[in-house]
């Protein structure tokens, strides 16, 4: 008998045992039976697979750093009723970055107008609270190398750099305007960077850009600080989420293994996770500065 005929017969007698739906991941394997299920086609066996890796989700929610190299098993004895599901799957990572980029204009396009009045509020709270612009526009660098300008509430003095030059701010910082110090506690000095995101220059999600003098300082001591060049900086990100406000080389080394981790895990439910994330955080007022 024949390699290949040996092979059709194996997979043939294998076939006739799969009745479930099975999820395996690289750190761990989770299966979800759904045997009482397949008479359900269509949009019912979409929703059950999303609900599925949903609780996945849930129950594992460090693990589920690691979908980045997802692999779906999908096999089912009558048919390929799944072939939909898994098509679905396999755009959405392998059209990562487009997914990603459509996902980021469209949320700032409607952020920036649905909280235009909330721009007019905290405008006019700034300029009343101390003198200078309501707008902070500061070099930060961006993706490869490149630099930009990033927009931000004005949170403190206007010459608050003038006699120490770029340094991180501190916790308690007396250079914050008390309005500045209500924004930081709330993150809603960070709103503004939409515009940026809009632009093309920063994602919503990713490792937070570092001032051009204090990049250059930290890759001096920790040279693999530059391969957080390799994706558009943040809104938020994993770092963010997973770690402690810092504001010393230390804290950038701790942090920068969460940057490193998103970079080589980066995936559409990984950052539907780190958004989760930073929504409890801005609730808690948690790394609040």
């Amino acid at each position: 008998m024949h390699k290949e005929e040996k092979k059709l017969i194996t997979m043939n007698s294998i076939k006739k045992e799969i009745d479930n739906l099975v999820l395996a991941w690289k750190l761990y394997i989770r299966e979800w039976k759904i045997k009482d299920f397949l008479l359900s086609l269509g949009i019912n066996l979409v929703i059950l697979f999303i609900f599925g890796i949903f609780l996945v989700w849930l129950k594992e929610a460090e693990a589920s750093i690691s979908l980045g190299k997802a692999h779906f098993l999908v096999w089912q004895r009558y048919g390929m009723k799944f072939f939909l599901v898994g098509m679905i799957i396999s755009w959405a990572r392998i059209n990562y970055s487009l997914f990603k980029r459509v996902f980021d204009f469209a949320i700032a396009f409607l952020g920036i107008i649905l909280s235009s009045p909330l721009f007019l509020i905290i405008a006019i709270f700034i300029k009343a609270d101390s003198s200078g612009p309501v707008f902070f526009r500061q070099e930060r660098v961006g993706k490869d190398g490149k630099t930009f300008k990033i927009w931000k509430f004005r949170t403190m003095r206007e010459d608050a750099e003038a006699q120490t030059g770029p340094v991180w701010a501190q916790r308690d910082d007396p250079r914050i305007t008390r309005i500045g110090r209500l924004l930081r506690k709330s993150h809603l000095d960070e709103l503004p960077q939409l515009i940026n995101v809009l632009k093309g220059e920063m994602s919503l999600i990713g490792p937070r850009p570092e001032r051009p003098q204090l990049n250059e300082k930290i890759i001096q001591n920790f040279p693999q600080f530059s391969q957080r060049l390799k994706v558009k900086p943040g809104i938020t990100g994993l770092a963010q989420v997973r770690y402690h406000y810092g504001a010393s080389l230390k804290d950038a080394a701790k942090k920068l293994r969460y940057d490193l981790l998103y970079i080589k895990r980066q995936c559409w439910l990984l950052d539907f996770q780190i958004v989760l994330w930073t929504i409890g955080k801005v609730l808690s007022g948690e790394g609040a500065h």
